[in-house]
């Protein structure tokens, strides 16, 4: 197994590494330790990976998350295991989807800067992307280092945010992103949930901006100001020096580590291309880990 970083702050690429044999341990242990340090990993060459294997590797890195399509009773799934959510525009039958069909109207919030899951409680930890078939144009996904986000916050910021709690909704991304509104099932089974805006990772001790697209607003401070507030960190944490963009292949198992990174899906022609792409995730059962104020004991 070869580690190979792929940016000046962060991510990183592995290669020499097969997720569909049995995999050791000590392999998890240190992949586990990548992702502490690097906050992406991207596992090329998996394409003989099945969603029941790619399942039962993720099991190994804690709790697996169910996906919230199961929430949602309008719409058909066609991955049929429960802890599967489907970021892709293939329909049950092969076919590419209408892109006005409700599933896909439904992926539009990742096309927005976020965190996964910092909607429920607990949130994500790590998520797990599988490419089983990528358009040749468009369809990166960018990632934004939020460590090296925080780091470069001039002292007055770090002042200002560090303490304070973010109300992170569904129903917020969902808005601002165009998308059909919360069903009855899914007001019913995905509440909000309130998060530090500034979390302590606790491997390696670094701080970092828990920001996210389902950030609706600031507790303490009015909707305008404490939208204003998210708004401008956000732009700030994703500014080209703190950005990786990835370019997928077929095969590419990409994992990300949601306490120390955001990251968006970028367009592609979707009148003329598949994309079939699968997601895990782990939550975060040592979560709401807050960085204690700047200066506190």
């Amino acid at each position: 197994m070869k580690i190979t970083q792929v940016h000046p702050h962060f991510g990183a690429e592995i290669t020499g590494l097969s997720l569909n044999a049995d995999v050791p341990e000590s392999v998890i242990t240190e992949l586990k330790d990548a992702l502490a340090e690097y906050g992406v990993v991207v596992i090329r060459d998996q394409q003989a990976l099945s969603d029941d294997e790619q399942i039962e590797f993720c099991r190994r890195f804690g709790t697996l998350q169910k996906s919230i399509t199961l929430h949602r009773k309008d719409t058909v799934r066609r991955l049929t295991r429960d802890e599967l959510t489907d970021l892709s525009n293939i329909d049950e039958n092969g076919l590419r989807m209408d892109p006005n069909d409700t599933r896909r109207s439904l992926q539009k919030p990742g096309q927005l800067w976020h965190s996964d899951n910092s909607f429920r409680s607990p949130p994500g930890l790590y998520t797990f992307l599988k490419a089983k078939i990528v358009p040749p144009e468009g369809g990166d996904t960018e990632f934004a280092d939020m460590r090296a986000a925080y780091d470069a916050l001039d002292e007055a910021t770090r002042q200002k945010v560090t303490g304070l709690e973010v109300r992170h909704s569904l129903a917020w991304s969902r808005e601002q992103a165009g998308s059909p509104p919360l069903s009855p099932t899914e007001q019913a089974n995905i509440p909000e949930s309130v998060q530090p805006l500034v979390r302590v990772h606790p491997k390696t001790g670094r701080k970092s901006l828990y920001l996210s697209s389902h950030g609706r607003d600031v507790l303490g401070m009015s909707d305008a100001d404490g939208r204003a507030l998210l708004q401008e960190l956000n732009a700030f944490s994703t500014q080209p020096q703190f950005v990786y963009r990835h370019k997928w292949r077929d095969g590419d198992f990409v994992v990300w580590d949601n306490r120390s990174t955001m990251h968006r899906a970028t367009p592609f022609p979707e009148d003329k291309y598949q994309r079939d792409m699968r997601r895990t995730s782990i939550e975060d059962n040592e979560v709401a880990i807050a960085a204690e104020p700047v200066g506190a004991a």
